[in-house]
């Protein structure tokens, strides 16, 4: 892996440097003599191909994350690595766009009354009195114009042509987790219908790898979402605040005020509250760019905007949530009783099955120091199976789900004549034999620990309190502790509940020994 990545990136790197020397066209007629320009301009393109390879290096990779959940520390800091080189590059690309966008700029300046342009700019115009500037004057993407250059401080505009070249990182991010969750509904389907473990704790195992990407691609996505977000705002807001456009300000606030609260009310009913957020703030900022547009006479940033405005309305982030619950393929069996005895010598009583995920309740019989075949010593018991414990061959009777259901059966066996029938538990594959357990003072319980959620909603409380009944709950900031519980098995229970209504949060089943 590693040296097919180092391959892939020697190819990037010698694509670059022969795009270094091609042959690129002046955007600007009169400005092909401009050696500073052409040879920026050279460079742009260059680096845009890097650009280009390297995100295919990435897509490519993260294919590997998700078919090779094995090596998913390998592919996850080859990701890495990729990332910042990109950042590098998208850093120096902007950098140098930002340059050709000043000469351009400053050239068609030098080259028309500037009397009539200063009344077509002037950010104090009546807008019903403005004409739309020059084609040549504008550019497509809204932040690359003059205007925002020439009206906000350098620092803030700075943030501003930063905000711009994240939105390409954005829809990356975007891009991967949709994928990703495209792969999940696949593999749902696959995994509901295995019936066998071995393949089925595979899947399992890519599913919680594609999660686990998909959490930190959610993570990312909130912070460059974030920060891009508000930078835009405030330098439009800027900008028409210097205009006078109280109106226009108004509107937008009111706008973003009421997606603030639609945000708010739909937390937790999607996979992804980002995914959601991002739709409907990136809604209202088209919006708002639009009018920013139209206000500054923009007319080929205003219809490139509508034409985002467009597909933006198309896309639905509304996405349902995607859980599977691990199937762990127990064998769970009651107490039977036959006559003549199921096992015997052509019948051998069987080892027991230590299955390495899951709960499972037995019936301790009885513990000899050799091993028997002999299925009437059980009074015609079935299913039975032995385990070698400290060199001595124990006996158990059954498989139960639940610590309930093992009492019952205990009673039971206690009415057919068995001395000391005992309840042992195996939680992922850990043997506790609960009369030992309370012979030396220790009460074996659990807790659902979940983290990364704002609140518990009612529903979620009632729905717990079904499965566990009165189900202490207490919290230490997104930290939200249940139990304890007595049983292992409504502890995973009550741990797929909340799984189930936040996908994206952290959820574990913690063993207490007291």
């Amino acid at each position: 892996m590693r040296k097919g990545w180092i391959l892939s990136l020697m190819t990037v790197l010698l694509t670059a440097f022969g795009a270094s020397a091609q042959e690129v066209t002046a955007r600007i007629a009169g400005l092909e003599n401009n050696t500073e320009y052409m040879e920026m301009l050279r460079k742009e393109a260059a680096l845009q191909i890097r650009e280009d390879s390297i995100t295919k290096v990435v897509h490519r990779v993260r294919q590997l994350l998700r078919d090779n959940p094995e090596q998913r520390n390998e592919n996850t800091a080859e990701i890495l690595r990729c990332e910042e080189l990109l950042f590098t590059i998208r850093t120096e690309r902007g950098k140098l766009t930002d340059r050709i966008n000043t000469i351009e700029q400053e050239w068609v300046l030098a080259n028309l009354d500037l009397n009539t342009l200063a009344e077509q700019t002037a950010p104090h115009a009546a807008q019903g009195d403005r004409s739309p500037l020059p084609d040549s004057l504008q550019q497509t993407n809204l932040v690359a114009n003059a205007v925002f250059r020439k009206q906000l401080p350098a620092l803030d505009y700075g943030a501003l042509q930063a905000a711009q070249r994240n939105e390409q990182t954005v829809t990356e991010i975007i891009d991967a987790c949709l994928e990703n969750y495209a792969a999940i509904e696949s593999l749902k389907i696959t995994y509901d219908t295995v019936t066998a473990a071995e393949p089925a704790a595979v899947l399992y195992e890519r599913y919680e790898t594609l999660q686990s990407l998909n959490r930190s691609l959610c993570d990312s996505l909130r912070r460059v979402w974030n920060r891009t977000y508000d930078n835009k705002n405030y330098a439009y807001t800027y900008i028409l605040d210097k205009m006078g456009q109280e109106n226009l300000l108004t509107a937008s606030e009111e706008k973003m005020s009421a997606v603030r609260q639609q945000i708010a009310a739909e937390k937790g009913k999607y996979y992804s509250d980002e995914l959601y957020a991002y739709l409907l703030q990136k809604r209202a900022l088209v919006a708002y760019e639009i009018s920013l547009a139209e206000a500054l006479g923009l007319t080929r940033a205003k219809d490139s905007l509508q034409t985002v405005a467009g597909d933006l309305e198309a896309r639905d982030y509304r996405l349902p949530k995607l859980y599977l619950e691990e199937r762990l393929f127990l064998d769970y069996e009651p107490i039977g009783f036959v006559s003549p005895a199921k096992y015997n010598a052509s019948n051998h009583i069987p080892e027991v099955a230590i299955y390495d995920r899951g709960t499972i309740y037995r019936i301790l019989l009885a513990t000899y120091s050799n091993r028997t075949n002999g299925g009437y010593l059980f009074k015609g018991a079935y299913p039975l199976g032995y385990e070698k414990v400290d060199g001595k061959y124990a006996y158990y009777a059954g498989g139960f789900r639940t610590l309930e259901e093992a009492q019952e059966a205990q009673a039971e066996m206690k009415k057919r004549g068995f001395r000391r029938p005992e309840i042992v538990v195996w939680n992922d594959g850990v043997r506790t034999n609960l009369a030992d357990a309370e012979e030396e003072g220790k009460s074996l319980q659990f807790r659902v620990e979940a983290s990364g959620l704002n609140d518990l909603p009612e529903e979620l409380r009632s729905a717990i309190e079904g499965i566990a009944g009165n189900c202490e709950i207490s919290r230490a900031g997104q930290l939200f502790i249940l139990g304890p519980f007595a049983d292992k098995a409504i502890a995973d229970r009550v741990a797929d509940l909340v799984r189930q209504q936040e996908s994206l949060s952290e959820v574990k089943v913690v063993e207490i020994v007291e």
